[in-house]
Order: C-alpha cells, then sequence, then structure tokens
C-alpha cells in the first residue's frame, strides 16, 4: 500500500508536467516550416510568358487566347497556370500587355510533355497570329 506522501509526491507531478503542457502549448512560438525546392509540392521550374498583341486584336480573340491558355492545365506537368494582364503603373512594360506563367516540377515534363504536346500544339496556332512579340524566361525557383 501506498503512503500518503507517495500519493502526493505523484499528485505534485502530475500537476507540474500539467501546468508545463498547458503552458507549452499557448505559449510556444510557432515559425514556418521552410520548403526546399527539392520537395514533390512545390514547383521549382518556372516559365513566363511576356506577350505583345497585335494592335487590331479583338476582345474575342483576346478571350480565346485566355481560353486556351487555361486549357493548357489540361496536360500533365502543368502546374499553377495564370494568365493576366499587365497592371503596372512603372511604365516599363515595353509594350508587353500579358502574361502567362506556370511552374513545371521537372525539365523533362516542360520538355517531353509539355512542348510537345497536343493542346499545347493547339495554343500556339490561337496565340500565334495574334502576337506582335513575345518573350520566353524559364528559372529555377
Amino acid at each position: 500500500m501506498s503512503s500518503l506522501a507517495d500519493r502526493i509526491s505523484v499528485f505534485i507531478i502530475l500537476f507540474i508536467y500539467s501546468i508545463t503542457i498547458v503552458a507549452g502549448y499557448f505559449f510556444y512560438e510557432r515559425k514556418p516550416v521552410s520548403v526546399t525546392v527539392t520537395q514533390k509540392n512545390e514547383p521549382a521550374l518556372q516559365h513566363i510568358v511576356l506577350i505583345q498583341f497585335k494592335e487590331n486584336i479583338t476582345k474575342e480573340s483576346l478571350q480565346t487566347i485566355e481560353n486556351a491558355a487555361y486549357a493548357l492545365t489540361q496536360i500533365p506537368g502543368v502546374n499553377n497556370l495564370t494568365f493576366g494582364q499587365n497592371v503596372s503603373k512603372e511604365g516599363f512594360d515595353r509594350g508587353y500587355t500579358h502574361s502567362l506563367t506556370m511552374a513545371f516540377y521537372t525539365a523533362k515534363e516542360r520538355d517531353s510533355i509539355y512542348l510537345p504536346h497536343p493542346i499545347h500544339q493547339e495554343f500556339g496556332a490561337v496565340f500565334a497570329p495574334n502576337v506582335a512579340q513575345f518573350v520566353v524566361y524559364d528559372f529555377w525557383k
């Protein structure tokens, strides 16, 4: 049979551990976990296309191009695709009014899957006749 002193000692120890756990839960500073580019949940190869459309492009043609751009998301390996209009007030756009950006986990996804894919070829057929010039820029994140 345990003595009263042993029971009190166990109670005090459990009480101190409980206070420590509660204090740690409420006062511990949680910092975000940084993600490295080697992890599969973060695209690493960023693909950017800056676009200068011809001056006579119609709203209908621009909408067709935007729809075709978003169809590129159907291609395996294409991640985080956005198509947007420049809203910068700095005046350094050099006539580039729109951008198309996407990300790939590997260069193989860009080179062997995306570039030769029929959906990308269809996009090019809609895109090219309406474009004065464009710049493609890829970088590793």
